[in-house]
């Protein structure tokens, strides 16, 4: 099931204000007690100072008149006040209920060795913090040390009050996250949901859709050209297929057509030998055609699919390009092809099957593309750790400005798809295979005024 993003985003903001407040919150309540503690000691440090100055000028300590509770006590007083003799028993005392106190012996001896220190004990159920100094000098006779407790009471109360209210501004700020970060997740979606209704609208019909809201956003700049760059990529890849059903059909028809004449008229009656031979020539030319087409057809589709896998290994592409001349004088026609061999190998790390399909689509090419008695060569050599492959004709070539789309996918240079256009499929596929050799194909016109296509890739050593 899919989850919300807002409600993700929310919770997750959410989550980390809380956990940062509370944080902030335990800081802030750890450091306020640790200063009332501080605090606290200091008072009962100065009372200390008191008492002692009291009992330095040989005077007693004046207990407080009147019976009080405990709890009055504490909450109008609370310093309790004993001064204890040698042995620990209570000599002086300000009030009843200090006579109470517990003694804690550590503290006691400390004392006596005249060593100050401060603790915390229980009275009557009830922490206390109490210090332990030593008599002064000039103090009543016996008094060896003085003990002046504090209820913490008190203090844990307003502790208490203190971290109820820290939990309560922790869950209120909280909330308030949580709502401004609903607000915050809707408003930053909101441009997301616009962008995908304007995606959602275009229908690749036309070439010029493109989503342009909230293009002012640096934000949102870098999503709108990936979901630009993708409907181009979809649009093109449309416009492939769409071809494809325009041109293909009318193109296999031609071959198809003229093989089932062929076929017709060698079964419409008895012929000659020669007729016959002439008959089938011509069919399997056309079937050549179909063959290249349909081997065209699959390595662009697996090219546009990632699926073309292609084993390179070293081959020399001179005896690849004899191999390919041979295929073609050995098919019934009126060309001519040249083609001497270099004494060197030229070695290539590449495809055979993939460069002589290649070479089988340049000179099919060249082949259907001038009238009979054309003279197709075919040259290679290597200069600078490049083989630099040429196929030329001296049949009445292209435009000028047609040469540079001639390697386009289903470019055509004759509008009227004659039976010798073709489906404009074969200098794209050699051009792709040249691309994935490392290498690249350029056409130009020959110096005798036909075509002229130059392969250059890279050389390894023999």
């Amino acid at each position: 099931m899919a989850r919300s993003l807002q409600a993700t985003l929310q919770r997750r903001f959410c989550a980390t204000m809380f956990v940062a407040l509370a944080l902030m919150g335990a800081w802030a309540y750890c450091g306020v007690r640790r200063t009332v503690q501080r605090q606290l000691d200091h008072s009962l440090r100065s009372t200390s100072q008191v008492v002692s100055d009291v009992l330095g000028a040989r005077q007693v300590i004046a207990p407080h008149r009147g019976h009080m509770d405990r709890e009055r006590f504490v909450s109008e007083f609370n310093r309790l006040v004993v001064v204890r003799d040698e042995g620990g028993a209570i000599l002086q005392a300000n009030a009843t209920l200090a006579r109470s106190l517990p003694l804690d012996t550590l503290a006691y001896r400390l004392a006596r060795g005249g060593t100050e220190s401060i603790v915390t004990s229980s009275w009557q159920g009830e922490p206390v913090r109490a210090i332990y100094a030593p008599a002064p000098a000039g103090a009543p006779p016996d008094a060896a040390v003085v003990e002046i407790a504090m209820s913490l009471i008190p203090l844990q109360q307003d502790l208490r009050t203190i971290l109820l209210l820290v939990a309560t501004t922790v869950a209120l700020a909280s909330l308030a996250s949580l709502i401004g970060s609903g607000w915050l997740a809707r408003s930053a979606l909101v441009p997301v949901a616009e962008i995908a209704e304007q995606a959602k609208a275009i229908s690749g019909g036309r070439g010029d859709e493109r989503i342009t809201l909230h293009a002012g956003l640096s934000e949102f700049q870098h999503l709108n050209a990936v979901l630009n760059d993708m409907v181009g990529r979809l649009e093109r890849a449309t416009e492939w297929h769409r071809r494809i059903v325009r041109d293909l059909g009318h193109d296999l028809r031609t071959p198809i057509t003229a093989l089932r004449a062929s076929v017709e008229i060698g079964l419409w009656s008895e012929r000659r030998p020669d007729e016959y031979r002439r008959l089938l020539g011509g069919a399997l030319e056309e079937i050549d055609r179909l063959t290249l087409i349909s081997d065209a057809l699959v390595f662009l589709g697996r090219l546009e699919s990632g699926g073309l896998h292609v084993e390179r290994q070293p081959l020399d592409l001179a005896a690849t390009v004899a191999s390919a001349v041979e295929r073609m004088q050995q098919r019934i026609g009126a060309h001519v092809f040249r083609y001497v061999r270099p004494e060197k190998p030229l070695v290539v790390q590449g495809d055979a099957r993939l460069l002589s399909l290649a070479l089988d689509q340049l000179f099919d090419n060249a082949k259907r593309h001038t009238p009979p008695g054309t003279v197709i060569e075919a040259s290679a050599g290597a200069t600078n750790g490049t083989i630099e492959l040429a196929i030329e004709d001296n049949g009445p070539g292209v435009a000028e400005d047609v040469l540079p789309h001639l390697f386009e996918p289903f470019f055509r240079t004759d509008p009227a798809r004659g039976r010798e256009s073709g489906p404009g499929l074969g200098l794209a596929l050699v051009a792709r295979i040249v691309e994935l050799h490392g290498g690249a194909a350029r056409a130009t016109r020959g110096a005798a005024g036909g075509l002229r296509v130059r392969i250059d890739l890279p050389r390894i050593p023999a």
